[in-house]
């Protein structure tokens, strides 16, 4: 039976959408953490630079400063960046603190307003909704993406009355394009807006937000590779045969909207799991980067994507073993506690069908 179950927990991290950076970055402090993987692709990516000594203090504060700096940086490394032409923009921001660049950029391009009073708080943690608020103006105002489908969405958070109301439609837009998720609770999720955010934390979410600007969700259908010609440029046999989309045939439309199902059962039991609030906290760490991963992958169905065998098991061929390093990380009780755990999320059967269309054996 365990090792039944520790194929299902690596079944279902094959839904993630996090890439593996090229070569790791070499911090101290991150071995075996839950945001390990992301947190050495953004140090890659140059979003962060750690905290000195080889240090990323995945668990420390991500403070507003922070926060607009690693924005900043994210801008450049899509190729969004406009350089502003202002020297100054809040009273408590000097023009030789490290971050004063970053915060000029923000405010120019509408990315941050400040807190009022011609103040910005720059060393004030940055909480969940301010996030939502900052990446929703980036999306907007430097991406030139429409967001006005998403600020529509429905929210069915414990606590979404508790959300400011100038962030409301920001954490819907994050929601919806699986930027950040809540917190299970007894009854639910609450998205906890005023909580402060760890680096870590944040590592995570800025991970999603580049890859959700580089890749472009794809249409239902199979993309069919030409045959023949040559290759495109200087060599023989003139230009490519451009592809054609293949319809999915009525067994992989049939299959594909069963495992949408069944995943999103699992989603709908983990929200609602009351066992999952009596596990160590290791355990519902693991669990989040789990169902982070699978609503991630819902979230790219919602937009679009077939979420076909062939598609699944090329993208997610080489995410599989994230998870599993939290996973193994775990004592053998908490072991046994996230296994209670998923048994709860579905039935043999389902369970059965995930793992078979995720091409994961069975072995641990």
């Amino acid at each position: 039976m365990r090792r039944i179950i520790t194929g299902v927990v690596t079944a279902a991290l094959a839904a993630s959408l996090l890439t593996l950076p090229a070569s790791a970055v070499e911090f101290t402090d991150i071995q075996g953490h839950w945001g390990q993987t992301s947190m050495e692709q953004v140090a890659q990516w140059g979003l962060f630079t750690g905290t000195g000594n080889q240090q990323f203090s995945p668990d420390g504060t991500m403070t507003r400063g922070m926060f607009v700096t690693v924005m900043e940086r994210a801008a450049k490394h899509l190729d969004v960046y406009q350089q502003p032409a202002n020297t100054a923009a809040f009273e408590d921001v000097s023009a030789d603190i490290w971050y004063s660049q970053a915060v000029i950029w923000a405010n120019e391009n509408n990315v941050v307003n400040g807190v009022g009073g011609n103040k910005f708080a720059p060393d004030e943690p940055v909480t969940r909704e301010q996030m939502c608020v900052i990446m929703a103006r980036f999306l907007e105002n430097c991406m030139g993406m429409d967001l006005s489908a998403y600020k529509e969405r429905e929210m069915t958070f414990l606590d979404q009355s508790e959300i400011s109301d100038f962030a409301v439609e920001s954490v819907k837009v994050c929601v919806a394009l699986g930027l950040i998720q809540g917190a299970p609770t007894a009854g639910g999720m609450e998205f906890q807006p005023q909580a402060s955010a760890t680096r870590a934390a944040v590592a995570v979410v800025l991970e999603r937000l580049v890859n959700l600007n580089q890749e472009q969700p794809e249409q239902p259908g199979e993309t069919v590779p030409p045959t023949g010609g040559g290759e495109t440029g200087g060599g023989e046999g003139g230009g490519q045969t451009p592809p054609v989309t293949q319809e999915p045939t009525e067994e992989e439309k049939a299959d594909e909207a069963k495992v949408a199902e069944y995943l999103r059962i699992i989603v709908d039991n983990y929200h609602n799991s009351s066992y999952l609030l009596t596990t160590d906290k290791e355990v519902q760490d693991c669990m989040a980067i789990l169902m982070n991963c699978i609503e991630d992958a819902m979230a790219q169905r919602d937009k679009g994507q077939f979420l076909n065998r062939d598609y699944i098991r090329e993208r997610y061929a080489d995410q599989i073993d994230q998870l599993r390093v939290a996973y193994d990380s775990l004592t053998e009780n908490q072991r046994n506690q996230a296994n209670n755990v998923i048994v709860r999320l579905a039935d043999s059967e389902q369970i059965y069908f995930v793992m078979d269309y995720f091409g994961v054996s069975m072995g641990g």
